[in-house]
C-alpha cells in the first residue's frame, strides 16, 4: 500500500504541475504578447538566414551537376510553408492592431490568440531551423562509361563488320560465356565496333551498368581499379588499404546486378582479379569484353570467344574514302590515282580516314600524285604497321610548319591523356613556339587555330571534357617515331628511361622531354640535356623531392613544369636562370620561393594549387611577366604591397579560390597587403579572375574596360563555382552584389556591355535591371534580390532586349511582378532556351499573351515555390480569343521540350483566359 501511495503521489504531482503550467501559460499569453511576437521575428530571421545559406549551397551543388538530397529539398519546402504561415500571422497581427487603435483599450482576446499563435509558431520555426544542419547538400550520380569513353562517331556498318557485331552480341547473351575478346591490328576500328556493341546491349537492356576502361601500353592496375570504382559510384577512402579496396570492388561487382566491363587496348596479360575485377557467379549475367592487337593476349585473359577484326575490303575502303573526300574520286582525272591511294591505305579505317581528310580539300592532280609517291616511299615504324605509319606520315606532311610542330609536341603527353588546350598554349608561351607572335592572347588564338587544323586532319580527337583533345595511341606512336627520328624531341615512354637509358646521347640531343608520372627511384641525380628547352615532371605515388643538381645540365631550358612535387627549397636554377621563360609549379608543396625573383626573363609563373601563404616581394622583379596564375592557392593571404603594380607587362592574372584580402584605400599609408588600385597600373591586362569581398574597396574600376575575358566576383555573398583548372577559356562572367545603385561605377557599367554571364544579388534601390542593352549576355542569374520588380522595363524608345540570352534563372525575388514590363522590340529574347523561376511569390504569371511570340525558342521551363502564380501565360485584353475559337492568335512554343513545376498552390492552368483545371489546352501548341 505504501508503494501504491507513493506512486500515486508522484503521478498526482506531475498532473498538478502540468495543469498549473498550462493554465499559467494561458494566463500569461496576453502579458507575454510582445515577447512572443518579438521572439517569433527573431526566430524567423534566423531561419531565413539559414535558408539563404542552404539555398546558396544548393545553387553551387546544382552548378556542379550534383543531385540535391531529398531531405534538403523537403527542408526547403518546410521553410517556405512555415514562412508563409508566419507571413499570414503578421498580416493578421497588423489588422488586429489597427482595430485596437479604434477603441479605448486593447482587445485582450485578440492579444491572447495572437500571442498563443506566435508562441507556437516560434516553436515550429525553431524545430525546422534545428533540422537545417546538412553535412552534404548533393551528390554526383554515377555516369555510365559508354556515353563518354567509347567513340562511335563515324562508325560505318560494313558487311565485313556485321558478322563480328552479331557474334559479339550473341556471346553477350550466352550465359556460359563470361569473357569475350575482339582483336585486330592497330587502326582497324576495334574500339568503335565495341562501342556500338555496348550501345546496342544497353538498348536491349542486357546490362544494368556498363563500365569502360582504357588500358594502353603501360597499364596501372591501381588506376584501373580506381577508374572502375568511380564509374560504379564506389568511393574509396584514403585510409583504406589496397586489400580493402580490392574486397570492396569485388563486393560491388557481385551484388547481383548485370554489369558489362569493357577493357580496351590490352597489350599484355593483366591480373584483373588481383584488384577485385572478377565475378563469383557466372550465371548472374556479368561479362568482360576486351580488345587487343594480340590474340595471344586475349587467350591469356581467358576469353572464351575471340573475334578478329580484319581490314576493309576494296569496295568498303573505296566507299569510306569517297564518303570523306567526295565525288572527286570518281572523276576521270582522279579515279586512277584514288584507287592507288586507297590501296596504299591497306584497308585500315584509321589510315583511310586520315588520308581522306588530308586530301579532301586538295583539287590539284599533282598534289594527289605527290601524296601517292610519299605513301609508297615512307619508312614504316615496323612491318605490320607500315600502312598506318605511311598514311599518318602523309597527313603530317600536309600540315603547316607550325601544325607539324604542335602535332609532335602533343606526343609528349602520356598515352590516352586528355590534353587541356589551355595548358597546351601556356607551355608554348615560354618556348617562342610561334613566329611573329608576341602577346599571350595571340599565342592562345594561334594554338586554338592549329588544334582545329589537327582535328580536321584526324590527328587529334575531341576529348571527353570541353576544351580538351587527345591523340589516338596509333597516331601518337607515329608522332613519337617522327620526333625521335628527327631528333627534335624525346618522349619518355616509360619513366624508368630517365635513369636507365643505354644511350646518354639521346638526352644530349633532345629539345623537349616529357617524363610524366615518375617515382623517386626513377629520377637521376643530374640529367645532362644541354639542348633541352622544355622538361615536364609530374609525380606519381609518394611525395618526393627533386635533387638539387638535377637541372645543372640544362643551360638552355626555357620551360620547366613540375606537378605534385614537394619543393621545400627550389633546386639550383642558376645554370639557366637567364633563359627560363615559363615556370609551372602546379599543386606543389612550396616553402621558400623568393629566388624566383632572380628569373628576370620569366614570362609565365604558374603556382596554381600550391600551398604558399605569401607572394614574396621579390616577385616584383619579374618585369617581363605576362601571365601569373595563383588559382586555388587557398592559403595565400599576403601579397606584398606594390608587387602587382610593378608587373607592368602582365596580361593575364588568375586568382580564383585564392587571395581576396585586399586592403582598403582608407587604411592609411602604411601598407601590409595589396590593394585593388595596384591593378590600375596593369594597362596590358586582358584576362582576370578575382574576388572582391568588400564592396567598399571598389573604386572607379576603369581598368576593367580592356578585359577580353574575366570572372569577377564582387561582394561576400558569392561562392566560386564550376571547374577550376584552366577554366577561362572563360565566358566573361560577373557576379555582382552591391549595397546601392550608386555603386554601379563607370567601370562596372562599361563592363556590363561585354558581359556574357551575369549573376546579380542584393542591389538596393534598383527595381529593374539597369538600363543596358546587354548585347552579349548569354546567361543571367538573379538571386536573393528583394528590390527588383521587373527584369526588363521598356517605355518610349524601343531597344532589343537580351538578343543573345540563352538562359535565365530567377531565385528568391520577393517583389518580382513581371519578367517583361512594357512593349518589347522585335528580336528581344530571341535566343532564350531555358527559363527557371524559384520562390518568387509576387509573380502571378510568367508571360503576358502579347509577348509570348518573343519566346519561341524556349526549350525548358522550370517553376517552383511561386505562391502567387495562377497561370503560365496571362490574358491581357478582352479582344483576345475565347476558348472555343482556336483559329487565330494561338500561342505556340514550337521548341518546348520540358516543363518542371512544383509547389504552385495558386496555379489554375496554363492560360489565365481559360476556366480549366487542365494545365494545357488547345490554345497552347
Amino acid at each position: 500500500m505504501e508503494f501504491l501511495t507513493a506512486s500515486f503521489q508522484v503521478i498526482f504531482e506531475k498532473i498538478f504541475d502540468y495543469t498549473i503550467g498550462a493554465v499559467g501559460r494561458q494566463i500569461r499569453y496576453p502579458i507575454d504578447y510582445k515577447k512572443n511576437v518579438d521572439n517569433l521575428r527573431k526566430k524567423v530571421k534566423e531561419l531565413e538566414n539559414a535558408r539563404d545559406s542552404v539555398q546558396c549551397r544548393v545553387e553551387v551543388a546544382t552548378r556542379n551537376v550534383e543531385k540535391i538530397e531529398d531531405n534538403v529539398l523537403m527542408w526547403l519546402t518546410d521553410v517556405e510553408e512555415i514562412t508563409a504561415k508566419v507571413g499570414k500571422f503578421f498580416e493578421d497581427e497588423g489588422q488586429a492592431k489597427m482595430k485596437c487603435c479604434n477603441g479605448p483599450c486593447p482587445n485582450l482576446k485578440a492579444r491572447h490568440q495572437l500571442s498563443r499563435r506566435a508562441y507556437k509558431l516560434g516553436l515550429d520555426v525553431k524545430e525546422i531551423n534545428d533540422g537545417g544542419m546538412f553535412s552534404t547538400i548533393g551528390y554526383r550520380e554515377p555516369i555510365q562509361g559508354i556515353g563518354t569513353t567509347i567513340p562511335t562517331k563515324g562508325y560505318v556498318d560494313f558487311d565485313s563488320r556485321k558478322p563480328i557485331f552479331e557474334g559479339v552480341m550473341e556471346a553477350l547473351k550466352d550465359e556460359n560465356i563470361r569473357a569475350i575478346g575482339v582483336c585486330g591490328m592497330g587502326g582497324t576500328g576495334k574500339t568503335m565496333l565495341v562501342g556500338k556493341v555496348a550501345r546496342q546491349a544497353m538498348e536491349e537492356n542486357l546490362f544494368e551498368e556498363v563500365v569502360t576502361i582504357v588500358v594502353s601500353q603501360t597499364p596501372n592496375l591501381k588506376e584501373i581499379q580506381k577508374d572502375i570504382a568511380k564509374e560504379l559510384g564506389l568511393k574509396f577512402k584514403d585510409e583504406e588499404t589496397d586489400l580493402e579496396k580490392t574486397h570492396l570492388l569485388h563486393g560491388r561487382l557481385n551484388q547481383g546486378k548485370k554489369i558489362l566491363i569493357i577493357v580496351d587496348d590490352i597489350w599484355k596479360k593483366l591480373d584483373l582479379e588481383a584488384v577485385g575485377i572478377s565475378f563469383e557467379n557466372d550465371k548472374q549475367g556479368c561479362k568482360i569484353l576486351m580488345t587487343s592487337r594480340s590474340r595471344d593476349v586475349l587467350d591469356d585473359m581467358d576469353a572464351k570467344k575471340i573475334f578478329l577484326v580484319v581490314v576493309l575490303s576494296d569496295d568498303e575502303a573505296t566507299y569510306l574514302f569517297r564518303k570523306i573526300v567526295g565525288d572527286i574520286v570518281v572523276t576521270s582525272d582522279f579515279q586512277s590515282i584514288a584507287v592507288e591511294v586507297i590501296k596504299e591505305c591497306g584497308g585500315l579505317p584509321i589510315a583511310i580516314t586520315v588520308v581522306g581528310h588530308a586530301l579532301k580539300s586538295k583539287k590539284v592532280l599533282n598534289v594527289w600524285k605527290n601524296a601517292l609517291r610519299q605513301l609508297k616511299t615512307a619508312n614504316p615504324v615496323d612491318a605490320k604497321d607500315k600502312e598506318v605509319y605511311n598514311c599518318i606520315k602523309l597527313s603530317y606532311k600536309f600540315l603547316t610548319e607550325e601544325g607539324k610542330k604542335l602535332f609532335l609536341f602533343c606526343s609528349i603527353f602520356p598515352e590516352d591523356e586528355e590534353i587541356t588546350i589551355a595548358f597546351l598554349w601556356r607551355l608554348l608561351v615560354g618556348l617562342d613556339f610561334l613566329e611573329d607572335v608576341n602577346t599571350v592572347e595571340d599565342v592562345r588564338n594561334s594554338v586554338y587555330t592549329l588544334v582545329e587544323e589537327l582535328k580536321a586532319s584526324c590527328l587529334l580527337l575531341e576529348g571527353k571534357k570541353s576544351g580538351t583533345v587527345k591523340m589516338h595511341d596509333v597516331v601518337r606512336d607515329v608522332a613519337i617515331y617522327i620526333a625521335d627520328k628527327d631528333k627534335d624531341m624525346l618522349t619518355i615512354r616509360r619513366p624508368d628511361d630517365l635513369k636507365n637509358s643505354s644511350n646518354p646521347r639521346i638526352f644530349e640531343d633532345s629539345i623537349l622531354i616529357g617524363p610524366f608520372g615518375i617515382k623517386s627511384s626513377q629520377l637521376p641525380e643530374r640529367l645532362e640535356c644541354p639542348r633541352v628547352k622544355l622538361i615536364a615532371l609530374s609525380r606519381k605515388g609518394a611525395s618526393i623531392q627533386i635533387p638539387n643538381p638535377f637541372f645543372e645540365g640544362m643551360k638552355n631550358l626555357k620551360v620547366l613544369v613540375v606537378i605534385d612535387f614537394r619543393v621545400p627549397k627550389l633546386p639550383s636554377l642558376t645554370s639557366f636562370h637567364d633563359n627560363l621563360q615559363a615556370l609551372h609549379l602546379i599543386r606543389c608543396k612550396l616553402e621558400d620561393i623568393a629566388m624566383i625573383g632572380e628569373l628576370k626573363n620569366l614570362k609565365v609563373l604558374n603556382l596554381a594549387g600550391s600551398n604558399i601563404r605569401q607572394l614574396p616581394k621579390e616577385i616584383e622583379q619579374l618585369t617581363d611577366l605576362k601571365l601569373l596564375d595563383l588559382t586555388e592557392c587557398y592559403h595565400l593571404k599576403v601579397i606584398a604591397p606594390n608587387v602587382l603594380s610593378n608587373l607592368k607587362k602582365l596580361e593575364e592574372l588568375y586568382m580564383k579560390r585564392s587571395f581576396d584580402e585586399w586592403e582598403t584605400e582608407e587604411q592609411g599609408m602604411e601598407r601590409s597587403n595589396a590593394r585593388i588600385s595596384d591593378l590600375y597600373h596593369l594597362c596590358n591586362l586582358t584576362t582576370l579572375q578575382i574576388k572582391i569581398p568588400n564592396v567598399k574597396i571598389l573604386s572607379k574600376f576603369l581598368f576593367l574596360e580592356n578585359l577580353e575575358r574575366y570572372e569577377i566576383v564582387i561582394g561576400n555573398d558569392w561562392y566560386w563555382d564550376g571547374e577550376s583548372e584552366y577554366e577561362p577559356e572563360i565566358l566573361r562572367k560577373l557576379k555582382l552584389c552591391l549595397d546601392r545603385s550608386s555603386q554601379l561605377e563607370v567601370g562596372i557599367k562599361k563592363i556590363l556591355k561585354s558581359c556574357e554571364c551575369l549573376y546579380l544579388g542584393k542591389m538596393e534601390g534598383v527595381d529593374c535591371i539597369p538600363d543596358e542593352d546587354f548585347p552579349k549576355l548569354k546567361y543571367l542569374n538573379i538571386t536573393r534580390n528583394a528590390e527588383i520588380q521587373y527584369i526588363i522595363s521598356r517605355t518610349g524608345v524601343q531597344h532589343v532586349a537580351f538578343p543573345l540570352l540563352e538562359s535565365i534563372s530567377l531565385n528568391h525575388m520577393i517583389k518580382l511582378e513581371k519578367i517583361c514590363h512594357g512593349q518589347l522590340a522585335e528580336g528581344s529574347f530571341g535566343n532564350l532556351r531555358k527559363l527557371q523561376v524559384f520562390l518568387c511569390d509576387s509573380l502571378r504569371f510568367m508571360f503576358s499573351s502579347s509577348v509570348v511570340g518573343y519566346f519561341s525558342k524556349l526549350q525548358e521551363i522550370g517553376i517552383r515555390g511561386c505562391m502567387g502564380m495562377s497561370a503560365i501565360v496571362a490574358k491581357e485584353s478582352e479582344e483576345e480569343i475565347e476558348i472555343n475559337d482556336i483559329t487565330t492568335n494561338t500561342m505556340e512554343f514550337p521548341q518546348l521540350r520540358c516543363i518542371s513545376i512544383g509547389n504552385l498552390p495558386s496555379l489554375m492552368g496554363f492560360y489565365s483566359g481559360v476556366d480549366s483545371h487542365l494545365l494545357f489546352n488547345e490554345k497552347v501548341r
